[in-house]
Parts: structure tokens; C-alpha cells; sequence
């Protein structure tokens, strides 16, 4: 074979490598841009799956603090019918507070007790609401607590008016302290013979 045909030879078998090479490069580009599509696209779509993981988890931690909220605030309801019912058990068992007024002709006098037990006396000129605290405090009670007193005077006798309007007076200025504080009022006089 002479030089010139070995060339020529060589000529076909390079241009048919070029053509497979340039194929290869044609597809490659291809796939590596379908590649590319494919890729955007579950980007896309995990971006997509990300967001509405990250909005249910907000919506799971704002449902979570609502309950916690909800279980506190069903929790205090519990604890104050609880104290409630107990207050309202030794109300029935006479021992509560009770406020007794009494009246001489010139004079008056409050004494509080709790379970039978005197806590202290009020006299006029005294405060009574800095008293009544005081008894409170002394029996036990805290101005969360559920206090159901009893407040008991002679409507009939002399200067009653007067120690019941002070007696009154007293129990509203402490009823801001003590917001579950229930007064139930007997007059002696009513009903009697």
C-alpha cells in the first residue's frame, strides 16, 4: 500500500470518529440538560415538601401552646372548684369565719373567730379591714383562697347601724384583696319572737 492510500484509509476511520465523538458530546449535552430539568424539578419539589414541613411544624407548635394553655387554665378551674366544694363543706360544718357584731347601748364590738377559736376583736376606732386580715392570715387563709364568712349582729339593738355601715365598709375595702371572698349576712332580729 502506498503512502497515499494508507492516508486515505486513515481519512474514513477519522472522519467516522469524529462524527461517533460528536454524537457523544450531542448526547451527552442532552442528557446532562434533561439531568439538569430533573434536578430543578426535585428541587423544586423537595423546596415545596420543605415549606409545608416547616408550616406544619408552626402549626404543631402553635396547637401544642394552645393545649398547654387550655390543660393550665383546666387545671386552676380543677384546683378552685376543688377549694370551692371544701369551703362550702365547712360552711355547712360551721367552720368558716364568722363576724359577730355586738352592741351595748353605748358601744360596739366585733369579734372574728374560725372554728370556734377567737382570732381577734375589733373596736371602734380600730381598722377593721388591717383586722380582718390579720384573722385571716392567722387562720390560715392566703387571698387566693376561697373564704365563705358569716356575718352575724342584732339588727334590733342600739349603735347596730352604725358598726354594720363600718363593719361594711371594712369588708368591701379587703373583697379587692381577696377576690373569692363571699359574706352571708344573719340578723338575729328577723324571725324572732
Amino acid at each position: 500500500m502506498k503512502r497515499r492510500e494508507i492516508f486515505l484509509d486513515f481519512t474514513s476511520l477519522l472522519d467516522v470518529t469524529l462524527i461517533v465523538i460528536f454524537f457523544f458530546v450531542l448526547f451527552s449535552h442532552l442528557d446532562s440538560q434533561a439531568n439538569q430539568a430533573r434536578t430543578d424539578e426535585k428541587v423544586q419539589e423537595l423546596d415545596v415538601a420543605i415549606q409545608q414541613a416547616e408550616a406544619r411544624e408552626s402549626s404543631a407548635e402553635e396547637l401544642e401552646q394552645q393545649l398547654q394553655k387550655e390543660m393550665e387554665i383546666l387545671s386552676r378551674s380543677n384546683n378552685r372548684q376543688g377549694e370551692n366544694s371544701k369551703e362550702i363543706v365547712n360552711f355547712f360544718l360551721g367552720d368558716n369565719i364568722k363576724i359577730i357584731m355586738e352592741t351595748d347601748s353605748d358601744s360596739w364590738y366585733v369579734q372574728i373567730v374560725k372554728d370556734g377559736e377567737l382570732q381577734t376583736t375589733v373596736s371602734p376606732g380600730d381598722d377593721f379591714s388591717v383586722k380582718l386580715r390579720s384573722a385571716f392570715k392567722n387562720a390560715g387563709y392566703v387571698p387566693e383562697n376561697t373564704i365563705l364568712c358569716e356575718l352575724i349582729y342584732d339588727g334590733s339593738k342600739k349603735g347596730t347601724n352604725s358598726a354594720y355601715n363600718e363593719v361594711k365598709d371594712g369588708l368591701s375595702e379587703i373583697m379587692g384583696e381577696y377576690n373569692h371572698l363571699y359574706v352571708s349576712e344573719t340578723d338575729l332580729s328577723v324571725g324572732g319572737e
